[in-house]
């Protein structure tokens, strides 16, 4: 399966911590307390300060940690740079022209992002085999739950405004794994995450 140890991995963890904001110094501190705390998947966003920076240091320091690059907007121009920093994978909040080649031609797993069922389909069809459901509060587990058979079976990824507690329904519904942002990245980082039953699947 291409990417098939992305998606294992991933699909073990049951999320993905997103680090997202402009002090650079408290990012790499809070991906360090993710890692200790028992974090496998973290994504680091390209709107974030300095982001490559951050990127490359936890790459350098975490190894048994599966990194990825956020908020991709032009493929063709920012993934070089992501994968020498260390990204194994790449999410955006859309599906940008060229994304899923792109992210081939640099052996990362593109996860496009869709708003509607239309473009989850056109998603699955153009070859991502992860598919970022965004923002989440504008679908839900029992939509979910709800949809025909043929999209139940693509891999999604539900991410914006889910909570860690609310993983475990996401993933009854059928999401193969969500993305947490803010929740996870509050100043009590680990002392949050350490209390999360998805840290326990």
């Amino acid at each position: 399966m291409e990417f098939g140890e992305q998606l294992e991995r991933i699909r073990q963890s049951g999320f993905i911590a997103i680090l997202r904001g402009d002090d650079t110094e408290k990012l790499i501190q809070r991906g360090f307390d993710l890692a200790d705390a028992g974090c496998k998947i973290i994504e680091v966003t390209l709107d974030s300060t300095d982001a490559m920076h951050i990127l490359h240091t936890l790459s350098n320091h975490l190894p048994e940690v599966m990194l990825g690059v956020g908020t991709v907007m032009r493929p063709r121009v920012e993934l070089a740079d992501a994968v020498a920093a260390g990204a194994r994978f790449a999410l955006s909040p859309i599906h940008p022209e060229h994304f899923v080649e792109a992210a081939r031609k640099y052996d990362v797993m593109p996860v496009p992002g869709v708003a509607t069922p239309d473009e989850l389909w056109r998603a699955h069809v153009a070859g991502a085999p992860l598919v970022k459901l965004f923002p989440a509060s504008q679908w839900s587990p029992s939509l979910l739950r709800s949809l025909p058979s043929p999209l139940r079976t693509i891999a999604t990824l539900p991410t914006g405004g889910v909570h860690p507690k609310a993983v475990q329904e996401w993933l009854e519904a059928g999401a193969f794994a969500c993305g947490i942002g803010s929740a996870l990245t509050a100043e009590n980082t680990a002392a949050l995450i350490r209390r999360l039953e998805i840290l326990n699947r």
